[in-house]
């Protein structure tokens, strides 16, 4: 740090020195050291100005001022010191656990002498204009240290930082609340407290994770709804984990209590629900108080308890696009976490990554942290590495409010200044809103077994709607009438609620297949689309995938690439992966479907096949050719994404549950990556409709395929997809032709219904000779869940050797070197729902054949496990099917090419010997 010692050597005849080194700073930050950094930087910030003159007369000086000296100096940084730390000193903490630490704050006021006090200052601030020095520091305490305690310091921005500084200095972060604000406050309070204890009174022992201890989180949620009104909004997505959140649907989104009612009496429609009353959601439009209805979603989230993050900021993206909302101003997201979990889950910090990507970005989601601090039995320090939970949060550049969680004004205020910051500079922001968790982690926990001192405090605490009542009664801003007459109309509403839940026999309801998904089934449909394409519509995105502007210079090899295509989609040349690809995506946009296409690498493709996005070798700039079949075609984004594998799944994941008209796709960069993504696969992509009737047409592609490149890269663990399908909930394919993954992709978007589909896309066989198509296959064809053989007829050969994916090319090839003639080698394209009816056709039309299964992968991975069982019920006592593959293994493939060569002979050996 800049010592007085050090500032009064630089002054007098030595000031030019100063100015010399503040012109150096200007030129480059860097090139002076992190202390003179640092004091330059408060300068700039802070009500003094810093001439350019070079004069070296005065060095710097104070705004509004002609001269300045060392004790105006020290003024200014004892100021920057409240900006900077004024957080550490604030009273956040209800429980009096989390001690304000004001030592950096009284290291500056320890040098102040009582004269000084008293001494007129120019503050900068235009409220307070000059004052005494004593008028000044309780303003700046008031500011930031009391019971909202700001960290915005830290935000390079110059703009963003200063304007939350001047919002928050002028009016020491405690303007006047109108007496109407006040009782709306205590009403939201008196709601989320009486609706916690009439729960527990009419429902002893049921779980219902109560809010008690964070009833604050009501009013906040409350001014967001309101202040979204005032804003214009259209629509408030929400995305919670299960404390309080039916606190929060009764309150806030206003789901009649009368089914929050019914679902704890589990009385069903017989159409209901298969997950419990804290994990479902609901939707809503509310008239806000300055006229404006609002629509608000609250997400269905399982017990993971950020995995709902990236769903709901996907889900806001996609309503913003079909909204035209391209200042992302009328949907906003909002998150709330736990403590514990927002500092300990790592998809918190891989949904924040998305904030300033430009395929991500929502224009800012607002977050509130309800700090219990605790995480079910856990302490701060024994869950978290930093002094907040919302430190991580800090390298973002996004503004974060401590406030004390039994100050619902405190509370207020905070939110409408970030709703502020965030529709201006279209950012993330944080509330972490620090309360405390009155009961265990469950109503039936005893949290005084792991919490003893903690919980002897919370006894006798006071909640948060009986010391604002006080308050509001002691102050005399409202009588002690008033505030009975609004505690009267909530029981009385509560009561209602629930004896119409009693008496007229109120069932849990199932709100699905609403709004944008209008028109499609929630039931299958035997009728499968026709996916075929007429010449004419080739040949009009053959043109814009073969073309590019005159002034564009593509990567000569690309040039060759384009020229190809435009050669496919004649017919002159067979088509390859990446063209069926395109051609897919070309004629659902000629057709008025979105595509939007996302992962790491998407836009080349990891294997350099897709080239949907081109790059200028001259200047950078990027062509999308297939943005450039009509004027009437729908939108394509194709979207390089960040190294996340959880988060943006999970964001493409909310986007199609918003727009079942897109066609929307993730894109791991290898198969196997989906490891890291795998809570989205079990706990939304295969279940969420059993759970909560929620469909999605999202489309995974997982490179699969064994070509020897090792243990990681070979598998896009097919066992663990199939294991997870039932009931019709998804589709699972693994295509060997690119005419096959082009109907797929299009009968995707042609079904009457919508379920996600999973394909195993290969890697070799983007380039494999005879993994090709004709024009023919796209024009007089459609999808086949199985291709048959069509050298050897099954009908006449001794084995019949079924398969899946790339091995049949393998096979294929060591059967007509061997010179066999009576195996036949028939493919499973889709192996999910399995095509039962095709297969035992097949096996029925030939004449008792020997069948044997093929696979690449080791015997506990891979299909086999999963089909074993469609084939037995197929065969039934009267024959088996053989396995034909790698042994069982740990790993999914070995680490040496020679190795895996030698074993893929062996097993294609097997299958045909």
């Amino acid at each position: 740090m800049i010592t007085s010692e050090k500032l009064m050597s630089l002054y007098g005849e030595n000031a030019v020195i100063l100015e010399e080194i503040y012109e150096n700073y200007k030129k480059n930050p860097n090139s002076v050291s992190s202390d003179w950094q640092l004091f330059f930087r408060d300068l700039e910030t802070s009500s003094y100005s810093v001439p350019t003159n070079g004069n070296g007369k005065s060095g710097f000086a104070l705004k509004d001022a002609e001269a300045s000296s060392l004790p105006e100096m020290g003024i200014m940084n004892l100021l920057n010191a409240y900006r900077r730390q004024g957080h550490l000193a604030a009273d956040l903490d209800p429980l009096g656990l989390l001690k304000p630490n004001r030592s950096f704050i009284d290291q500056k006021l320890a040098n102040l002498k009582p004269e000084d006090m008293e001494q007129i200052v120019p503050t900068g601030n235009p409220t307070l204009g000059k004052a005494k020095l004593k008028d000044v520091i309780a303003w700046y305490e008031k500011t930031y240290c009391s019971t909202i305690g700001c960290e915005q310091y830290y935000i390079v921005n110059d703009e963003e930082r200063e304007w939350l500084q001047n919002k928050m200095e002028s009016t020491a972060n405690s303007y006047p609340l109108s007496k109407e604000i006040k009782l709306r406050l205590f009403k939201k309070l008196y709601q989320a407290d009486y609706f916690e204890n009439f729960l527990a009174k009419k429902f002893v022992g049921k779980k219902r994770f109560s809010l008690e201890g964070g009833e604050t989180m009501i009013p906040i949620m409350d001014t967001i709804i309101e202040e979204s009104g005032v804003y214009n909004m259209e629509g408030i997505i929400f995305g919670m984990a299960h404390r309080g959140r039916l606190n929060f649907l009764v309150n806030s989104i206003q789901k009649p209590a009368s089914l929050i009612f019914a679902e704890f009496e589990e009385k069903s429609d017989g159409n209901s629900y298969a997950d419990v009353k804290y994990h479902l959601g609901y939707s809503n439009t509310i008239k806000t108080q300055a006229g404006k209805e609002v629509k608000l979603s609250l997400a269905f989230n399982p017990s993971h308890l950020e995995a709902a993050d990236p769903v709901v900021t996907g889900n806001v993206r996609a309503r913003q696009n079909l909204y035209k909302d391209k200042n992302r101003e009328k949907f906003m997201p909002v998150l709330v976490h736990g403590d514990a979990a927002f500092a300990g889950q790592g998809v918190v910090a891989e949904t924040l990554n998305l904030m300033n990507l430009e395929g991500y970005s929502t224009g800012g989601t607002f977050h509130i942290i309800v700090n219990n601090q605790i995480g079910f039995t856990t302490l701060p320090n024994e869950s978290r590495s930093t002094l907040y939970a919302s430190d991580l949060a800090k390298g973002f550049q996004i503004p974060i409010f401590h406030v004390n969680g039994d100050d619902p004004e405190a509370a207020y205020r905070s939110v409408r200044l970030l709703l502020e910051y965030r529709q201006k500079f279209h950012k993330d922001v944080i509330i972490d809103l620090i309360c405390y968790r009155r009961l265990g982690h469950n109503e039936n926990d005893e949290p005084a077994f792991t919490q003893p001192q903690m919980y002897n405090i919370i006894k006798t605490h006071e909640p948060t709607v009986n010391l604002y009542e006080k308050k509001l009664i002691s102050s005399g801003e409202a009588t002690k009438e008033e505030l009975e007459n609004i505690k009267l109309e909530v029981r009385n509403w509560l009561e209602d609620s629930f004896n119409e839940a009693k008496n007229k026999d109120v069932k849990m309801k199932v709100d699905t297949m609403g709004g944008v998904w209008e028109g499609l089934s929630i039931e299958l449909t035997p009728v499968e689309p026709d996916t075929k394409i007429t010449p004419d519509k080739i040949q009009r995105v053959t043109k814009a995938l073969s073309e590019w502007p005159k002034d564009f210079t593509p990567n000569p090899k690309l040039s060759k690439l384009m020229e190809n295509r435009g050669k496919m989609g004649k017919g002159e040349v067979s088509m390859d992966w990446g063209f069926g690809e395109c051609l897919a995506f070309g004629t659902l946009l000629d057709e008025g479907y979105k595509v939007r296409v996302s992962g790491q690498d998407a836009q080349r493709g990891t294997f350099t096949h897709r080239h949907a996005v081109v790059i200028d070798m001259n200047n950078g700039a990027k062509y999308v050719p297939l943005a450039n079949i009509s004027k009437s075609q729908a939108d394509i984004d194709v979207i390089n994404s960040s190294l996340s594998e959880y988060s943006v799944l999970g964001f493409e994941y909310g986007y199609s549950l918003a727009n079942p008209n897109a066609l929307v796709i993730w894109e791991a960069q290898f198969g196997d990556f989906a490891n890291t993504a795998q809570v989205i696969f079990d706990q939304f992509i295969s279940s969420s409709e059993v759970k909560w009737k929620r469909m999605s047409g999202l489309v995974v592609l997982l490179p699969h395929g064994y070509e020897g490149q090792g243990p990681e890269h070979s598998s896009g663990r097919l066992e663990r997809i199939l294991q997870l399908c039932a009931d019709n909930n998804m589709q699972v394919a693994n295509c060997t032709t690119p005419a096959q993954y082009f109907h797929l992709l299009r009968r995707q978007m042609h079904r009457k219904f919508r379920k996600p589909l999973i394909v195993m896309t290969p890697k070799s066989l983007l380039r494999h000779p005879q993994a090709i198509s004709t024009v023919k296959d796209i024009t007089e064809d459609v999808f086949h869940s199985v291709l048959n053989d069509t050298i050897i007829d099954p009908s006449k050969a001794k084995r019949l050797v079924f398969c899946s994916g790339k091995v049949y090319y393998d096979a294929l090839d060591a059967r007509e070197k061997a010179g066999i003639k009576d195996i036949s080698l028939i493919r499973i394209e889709e192996l999910y729902p399995f095509p039962k009816e095709i297969v035992k056709k097949i096996i029925s039309d030939s004449k008792n054949p020997e069948l044997v299964w093929l696979q690449e992968e080791p015997q506990n991975q891979g299909a086999w496990n999963f089909i074993r069982d469609d084939f037995d019920d197929l065969i039934g006592k009267a024959g088996s099917i053989r396995y034909v593959g790698r042994k069982r293994s740990a790993s999914p493939a070995c680490g040496h090419l020679k190795l895996h060569l030698k074993e893929q002979e062996e097993i294609v050996k097997q299958a045909l010997s």
